[in-house]
């Protein structure tokens, strides 16, 4: 059996730090959504009427510490109005209509029509980027000048797409990373409460040693569970909530199932102690599973990450080598700068997907 994280008693004041700590933080960002907001994804996330972009200024941001984000907020206000018409075409996207749900679930300390100014700016100068980069290709690969435009207009839309699609991905992808981070520490969890229950402490008070233990993500949205329960929600409601926000199926299955036990009454403690030792052994079978999938990566990498580019460099050098026949490939220095500064890492951007694809979901 996995060895339970010691942790002693502690004293009321740390407890009411960690509440006052997350009350501020929400109070600067993202107010806590109902339960009727964050029912389990699907159905209901699309129903949410298209946002309206409308924020302050600069100064809405200062709680968030970033020069980046301050520089892209000054960006957009002093564009507005020319901007205005991508920010409506943005908040009509279907992948908008989740986002505040996303955000809420990453604990992102945005509001959605922040993150909409800042995903605007991102894609307009991602745009300005890729028309740059486009006239550079066709400059380095001496395309007439008539296709300039062209060459243009394909970059200003690769880059603007992926400027903005990847943008409106992050919160999705923080949110299912810690998920995953949940998933870890769980069953470590899971016996400490069970402990403590078995211990004589009442599940508010474990909730509590859990918010204040070290177990990383996990004992952060605990403390959002306190947090909650402080300001008036039912303790079952509040482990709803958790079920609903956190993207880890574990979790929001031993959630469902201790909330379960609290209605009909069940033995707290030897629900979360099996529940503890199905994860592990979940956890244990996926990341099995992993490392057999890592061995066929690992042939994909050598190939096309270290024998494809020593190929492609010692072709190029015979190619352009002063022989006295033509090499019947023809590789010349702008082809191969194109193929080192692009599709390299695009090859290594698709291996890297594939990595985060194979490995063991939350």
């Amino acid at each position: 059996m996995s060895e339970i994280k010691e942790f002693t008693d502690v004293d009321q004041d740390t407890v009411d730090n960690i509440v006052q700590k997350m009350r501020k933080k929400e109070v600067a960002g993202t107010v806590i959504a109902t339960e009727e907001d964050m029912q389990m994804r699907g159905e209901m996330l699309g129903k949410s009427k298209p946002a309206k972009i409308e924020i302050g200024n600069v100064g809405d941001f200062l709680d968030f510490n970033s020069q980046i984000i301050h520089g892209l907020i000054e960006f957009y206000l002093k564009l507005q109005d020319p901007l205005k018409p991508i920010a409506k075409f943005i908040a009509q996207l279907s992948a908008t209509q989740t986002l505040n749900y996303y955000l809420h679930s990453a604990n992102l300390k945005y509001t959605l029509n922040q993150y909409l100014a800042i995903t605007t700016a991102i894609t307009v100068l991602a745009t300005l980027w890729g028309i740059v980069m486009g006239l550079l290709i066709g400059f380095i690969l001496r395309v007439p000048f008539v296709f300039y435009p062209l060459l243009a207009v394909f970059g200003a839309v690769f880059a603007g797409t992926m400027g903005l699609f990847i943008t409106l991905l992050v919160p999705k992808s923080i949110a299912e990373t810690r998920g995953a981070q949940v998933s870890i520490e769980m069953p470590f969890a899971l016996r400490h409460m069970a402990t403590e229950l078995r211990s004589g402490a009442g599940l508010y008070r474990t909730i509590q040693l859990i918010a204040v233990a070290d177990y990383g993500v996990l004992s952060e949205e605990f403390a959002r569970t306190v947090n909650e329960i402080e300001e008036g929600t039912d303790a079952k409601d509040a482990l709803k909530n958790m079920a609903n926000r956190v993207q880890s199926i574990a979790m929001r299955n031993a959630l469902n199932h201790i909330v379960r036990a609290m209605k009909t009454g069940g033995n707290l403690s030897e629900v979360m102690s099996d529940i503890a030792d199905d994860v592990s052994v979940e956890i244990r079978n996926r990341i099995s599973e992993f490392s057999e999938k890592m061995n066929f990566f690992g042939v994909l990498f050598i190939f096309a990450g270290i024998i494809i580019p020593v190929m492609i460099a010692i072709l190029g050098g015979i190619s352009n080598a002063p022989l006295p026949m033509a090499f019947p490939i023809p590789l010349s220095i702008p082809l191969l700068i194109i193929f080192y500064l692009v599709v390299m890492p695009v090859i290594l951007g698709i291996l890297i997907l594939y990595l985060r694809a194979i490995q063991p979901k939350a």
